[in-house]
């Protein structure tokens, strides 16, 4: 029971913590700029699934799947957009890749910002910034195609055998799970100037991890059995699921930073300076 106090009280802490440096508006900003990234992005994995799959179309058809899968709504969307991209013969990937630079460093903008401002840390300068942006791009791009390969991997053994489909399919969610908290933990490393460490920074990153597939599972079951956005936003709808996915996603990684500060705080100054926070809730130094 005591330990079930401290989690709650932790969470509470870290809770006022996010919404103190206003964690849900740092979460939008951010939220916007990767949804103008989306589309950059699905160009450019669209030419490096057609030069990498281009002789295996049905595990090229399969990869299609999945990725479309994930945004319930925007599937047709999405396979559209890798088809064009693959059948144009990289040309899209090119320009995919330069908008991706372009949207991704605001949308990594926004979070070193917020970072740097809930920790005190400094505005980073503007040169600084985007050279950490394109940093954690390639980290996430890394990530992205880590993650594609094993999935690639675990289908292709599935279809070999049947039998394993269940336990491959929770290896897979482990393996993205573990790739998740890896990149979280470098980003919330690498995006300070005075980089906080390892050791304060993994537990926000565990938890978030943890939280973004069931988050997307359940935004995924729920849009495609329950949800009637087309019925309310019409031709918008795939818009809006794009937007309510990355979103949520989104504050699952701030929520994850905020709690990386609450913790580093209650460590230095004791119950009594978290508790402040905690009855404030407005994030003050």
């Amino acid at each position: 029971m005591a330990s079930l106090r401290r989690v709650l009280k932790t969470v509470r802490g870290a809770w006022a913590e996010f919404s103190g440096w206003e964690g849900p508006q740092a979460a939008a900003a951010f939220s916007f700029f990767s949804f103008l990234s989306l589309f950059a992005l699905l160009a450019l994995a669209g030419g490096v699934l057609g030069m990498l799959l281009g002789g295996r179309p049905e595990l090229y058809r399969r990869m299609v799947d999945y990725l479309a899968e994930q945004v319930p709504g925007l599937s047709e969307t999405i396979r559209e957009a890798l088809n064009s991209s693959r059948d144009l013969g990289g040309v899209l990937g090119l320009a995919g890749f330069a908008g991706l630079l372009l949207t991704g460093t605001k949308a990594t903008d926004s979070l070193q910002l917020w970072l740097a401002r809930m920790w005190d840390a400094g505005k980073p300068s503007f040169l600084k910034r985007k050279l950490k942006g394109l940093a954690m791009l390639l980290v996430i791009a890394g990530a992205a195609a880590l993650g594609f390969g094993i999935y690639a991997l675990l289908v292709f053994a599935a279809g070999k055998v049947g039998f394993l489909e269940v336990p491959l399919s929770l290896a897979a969610v482990a393996a993205t799970a573990s790739i998740h908290f890896g990149g979280l933990v470098f980003i919330y490393d690498y995006s300070l100037g005075e980089r906080p460490g390892f050791r304060r920074v993994w537990k926000g990153a565990l938890l978030a991890s943890l939280l973004i597939n069931p988050l997307q599972l359940l935004l995924t079951w729920y849009y495609s059995r329950l949800g009637r956005l087309s019925l309310i936003y019409g031709s918008f709808a795939v818009a809006v699921m794009a937007v309510i996915m990355i979103f949520y996603t989104s504050y699952a990684v701030f929520f994850g930073a905020a709690l990386n500060r609450y913790l580093c705080r209650r460590a230095v100054f004791g119950p009594e300076g978290t508790a402040m926070v905690e009855e404030a809730g407005n994030g003050d130094p």
